[in-house]
C-alpha cells in the first residue's frame, strides 16, 4: 500500500495537468459545436464541399454533425489520442523511472517481492487512468446535457467512455511491456509514443484504403471507433477479446521480465 500511495503522490501533479487539458479540450470543443450549429445551412454546405475521401474517413456521409451525438463521435478522436498518450507514457515509465531516478536499489533492498512492486505500480496506474477517464465522462456529460436539444445520448457517452478506458489499459500494458526491453526511460517512452501515433495514423488510413483493412486487428484505435458505435449501436466482442488478450499479455510479460531484471546494468 505504501508503494501505491507513493506512486499516486509522485503522479499527482502530472495527473492534474492531464485532467485540466482534457477539461479544456472538451470545453473548447463544445463551444465550437455551439458555433457550428448556429451556422445552420452554411455548415452543411461546407461539409458537402469536402472531398469524398475525407467524408469516408470520418463517416460524414452517415453522421450528422449538426446533432450533438454525431459531433461527439468525431470529437472523440481527440479524447482517445490524449488518453492513449497518457496511458502509454504512464506504462513506459512507471517501473523504469525507478532506475532512472536511482531509487530502484532502495526499493529492492526492502523485504518486498518484485511481483508486489509490479502489482502496486499497476494499481496506482489504474487509479490514475480511471480518474482521467472519470473526468472525461463527467465533463462530457455536463457540457453535452447543457447543449443537447434533442434526445438524450447518455447511454452512448457511457459506451464511448467505457471503451476509452479499455483503450487506456491496452496502451498502458503496451508501454509497460516495451519498458522491459530497454534500460532507458527516454527510449521506452519514445518507442511507446511512436507506436501509439503510428497506430493512430493507420486507423485513419484504413478509412481511406479498404485494401489494408486486414490490419485492423493490430490497431487499437480501430477497435472502438465512436462513429461506428454511433451508427451500429454495438461494440464488437472480438475487439474486446483482443484488447483483454493484449492487456494480459503485456502484464504477464512485465511480471516475468521484471523478476529477472538487472536494475544495475
Amino acid at each position: 500500500m505504501n508503494i501505491v500511495l507513493k506512486e499516486l503522490r509522485s503522479n499527482r501533479k502530472s495527473l492534474i495537468i492531464w485532467c485540466s487539458c482534457m477539461i479544456l479540450l472538451i470545453a473548447v470543443g463544445m463551444i465550437k459545436y455551439q458555433g457550428f450549429v448556429e451556422m445552420g445551412e452554411e455548415a452543411n454546405e461546407l461539409l458537402n464541399s469536402m472531398p469524398d475521401i475525407f467524408k469516408r474517413v470520418f463517416s460524414l456521409d452517415k453522421i450528422n454533425l449538426s446533432e450533438i451525438s454525431g459531433y461527439y463521435a468525431i470529437f472523440n478522436i481527440y479524447f482517445s489520442l490524449i488518453a492513449g498518450i497518457h496511458a502509454v507514457l504512464l506504462g513506459s515509465l512507471i517501473l523504469i523511472k525507478e532506475e532512472r531516478d536511482k531509487t530502484a536499489d532502495f526499493l529492492m533492498v526492502k523485504p518486498i517481492k518484485r511481483s508486489r512492486i509490479v502489482t502496486s505500480k499497476i494499481i496506482a496506474a489504474v487509479i490514475n487512468m480511471v480518474i482521467l477517464n472519470a473526468v472525461t465522462l463527467i465533463t462530457s456529460m455536463l457540457f453535452v446535457n447543457k447543449l443537447n436539444k434533442g434526445a438524450s445520448i447518455t447511454s452512448y457517452i457511457l459506451k464511448i467512455i467505457g471503451t476509452l478506458l479499455i483503450l487506456q489499459f491496452v496502451f498502458f500494458s503496451i508501454g509497460m511491456m516495451i519498458s522491459m526491453f530497454t534500460k532507458s526511460a527516454k527510449r521506452a517512452s519514445g518507442i511507446s509514443t511512436s507506436i501509439l501515433l503510428a497506430t493512430y495514423i493507420l486507423s485513419i488510413v484504413i478509412g481511406m484504403y479498404d485494401k489494408i483493412n486486414f490490419i485492423r486487428y493490430a490497431i487499437p484505435f480501430y477497435y472502438f471507433d465512436a462513429k461506428k458505435i454511433l451508427i451500429t449501436g454495438k461494440i464488437e466482442t472480438v475487439y474486446i477479446v483482443i484488447s483483454i488478450a493484449i492487456i494480459l499479455a503485456g502484464i504477464a510479460l512485465t511480471y516475468k521480465k521484471y523478476q529477472y531484471r538487472d536494475i544495475n546494468a
